[in-house]
């Protein structure tokens, strides 16, 4: 017989979504009456009404159970409780339950990076804190069986618990920033997972047809080199080696910050290391963590997503735009759902262990592209950040105050200037090209290194001056000839941009040609 039970994010110290329906789920006996029933504590110093918040449903013959309270407007101090009998055993009181907004941040590394990595760590955990900012990290699991030790993953934490130094750096700045100016308790829902394609994080049935079938095509390469036996064998002595303690005190420094001559050596010294093989037990298998981390999630209401993520898929640079559009779509159909997806731009790198930054530039165009056609969209550049011989930029901190600012003009409707510069015309006066801008009144630069290139039939020609006017930026070259003429900023795989509006957002990648 099923005892009661509810799905792993149903705990105390939760944050539910405000002003949409709230689901909650779980397992009872089989053909038992669940009944759910959230309320407020009256000695809250702003206590809230619940309205018709207690629900009753019969569980399935499997003992699987749905329900779905009343949307309710944003609160502190509820308690969720679920019953099915009499019995001790047969209910279960949360506590500390808060009704606010609750963010989706999910991606690769530089989204998991963890809070103890950021520049600033120091600094930021010595900030007073924040009663309304609640964190979840999804546990990780690759497959079936898989078992991870993360002490800071599948629990609620608040700032100061143990191992909230583990929770998303991004996710954790965006709360941090966006709780101030709402009002109402922040949930960041962290879903992550470093090295990943956006192809793990999609049921396998959005890459079906062409461009992204290339993905099921090398999935079904990969898996013929070994008999089932062999993949399984191979794959769990990879991750026994993975997961281990030993491998996990050599690989951190990493994410901390060595130099390019520190990493040779770690290369060297980690050459015969055993790898998982693409297959069922890999963590890029097609679908794979769509499966296991974040379909379960789905029925649960959120405000939106954050995505930090596209390193992994420079290698078909070409379709990113359509690939990172299915996600887009796909998650919301299955929240049925057009909530806000806000994402990061490439950050600039060049080389970091055995990785290249080869096609960033044209994954960077492709995003773009996508926050200027996915409705509900939008996209901060972090091409100030970057570190070439780190592929985890640390100023995390500043990437949430960016994705913030973001969310506090486009979704909360602030009137804030909370985009990133982009430009809008070219035209070229004699041997002096003025480029004008929207998104800013002001341009400044902090004097660091700006990577302009101006080139004519196919020949880079020397930048004589830059100055600055207002939303104008004028570049002049004594060696302009008639004719058509390509003038860039930061188009490169590895290039930097420190050119900023008044919000401190630096002007957004481009290159264009002047007839």
């Amino acid at each position: 017989m099923n005892k009661l039970n509810l799905y792993s994010i149903f705990q105390s110290n939760m944050v539910l979504q405000r002003q949409k329906p709230i689901s909650v789920w779980g397992n009872a006996p089989a053909d038992s009456i669940v009944t759910v029933h959230l309320s407020s504590d009256s000695s809250d110093n702003n206590p809230v009404s619940l309205v018709g918040t207690s629900v009753s449903t019969k569980a399935e013959v499997s003992g699987n159970f749905f329900v779905s309270l009343p949307a309710q407007e944003a609160a502190r101090n509820c308690t969720l409780t679920i019953s099915c009998g009499d019995q001790d055993d047969e209910k279960i009181t949360l506590s500390n339950i808060s009704i606010g907004d609750v963010w989706l941040a999910c991606g690769q590394s530089n989204m998991e990076f963890f809070l103890r990595y950021e520049k600033d760590w120091k600094t930021v955990k010595q900030y007073p804190q924040n009663p309304d900012i609640h964190v979840y990290n999804i546990p990780q699991t690759a497959f079936e069986g898989h078992l991870r030790s993360n002490p800071g993953y599948g629990r609620w934490m608040q700032e100061g618990d143990a191992h909230f130094d583990t929770f998303s750096a991004p996710g954790y700045s965006f709360a941090r920033h966006i709780q101030p100016h709402i009002q109402v308790p922040v949930g960041i829902i962290g879903c992550n997972w470093g090295g990943t394609t956006a192809t793990a994080w999609l049921d396998e049935s959005n890459l079906a047809d062409s461009p992204l079938d290339i993905y099921l095509k090398e999935y079904e390469a990969a898996i013929s080199q070994y008999s089932p036996e062999e993949m399984k064998e191979i794959s769990l002595k990879a991750w026994e080696f993975e997961d281990s303690p030993e491998h996990g005190a050599d690989f951190e420094p990493l994410l901390y910050g060595r130099d390019h001559e520190w990493q040779q050596q770690y290369i060297k010294d980690h050459a015969s290391d055993p790898v998982i093989p693409m297959g069922p037990y890999n963590i890029n298998r097609p679908g794979g963590l769509y499966h296991r981390m974040l379909e379960p999630l789905i029925p649960f209401p959120i405000k939106g997503a954050l995505w930090y993520q596209g390193e992994s898929d420079a290698g078909h640079s070409d379709i990113y735009d359509v690939l990172l559009s299915t996600l887009i779509q796909a998650w919301r159909k299955k929240w049925n759902d057009e909530f806000p997806f806000l994402f990061v731009q490439l950050a600039p790198f060049g080389v970091w262990l055995e990785c290249t930054s080869e096609n960033f530039t044209e994954v960077r165009e492709k995003q773009e592209l996508v926050s200027k056609t996915v409705p509900n969209t939008g996209m901060i550049s972090i091409m100030d950040i970057g570190s070439y011989y780190d592929i985890h930029p640390k100023e995390k901190m500043e990437v949430g105050r960016r994705l913030a600012l973001l969310a506090r003009g486009k979704v909360y409707g602030e009137s804030i200037l909370c985009e990133a510069p982009h430009i809008l015309s070219a035209k070229r006066k004699d041997a002096t090209i003025e480029l004008t801008f929207d998104h800013c009144t002001e341009l400044h630069s902090d004097g660091r290194q700006n990577d302009f290139a101006l080139s004519q039939s196919g020949k880079a020609l020397t930048i004589d001056s830059i100055a600055i006017h207002k939303n104008t930026l004028c570049i002049s070259s004594s060696q302009m000839a008639p004719g058509p003429i390509t003038i860039s900023l930061g188009y490169a795989d590895y290039a930097e941009i420190h050119i900023y509006n008044e919000a401190d957002l630096p002007v957004m990648p481009f290159s264009v040609c002047i007839g």
